[in-house]
């Protein structure tokens, strides 16, 4: 079953007649597929690109004894 997308008024109207009931995990699984929430919940908050690219993770190179 494929879910179309529904235009903001249609879910408005929706929404104010009562008649909308999402299921609550397809809420959840939108709400985490988006970048900033996932980051408001977790407060991990990665290293934002400069150039499109997303930076190496430092290395951890052994010490002289």
């Amino acid at each position: 079953m494929t879910a179309r997308t529904m235009q903001p008024h249609e879910l408005k109207s929706l929404v104010e007649a009562g008649a909308y009931k999402p299921d609550p995990g397809e809420v959840a699984l939108a709400m985490l597929s988006r970048r900033g929430v996932r980051e408001l919940l977790t407060g991990f908050n990665p290293p934002t690109p400069r150039n499109g690219h997303r930076p190496e993770p430092p290395v951890a190179r052994p010490r002289a004894a």
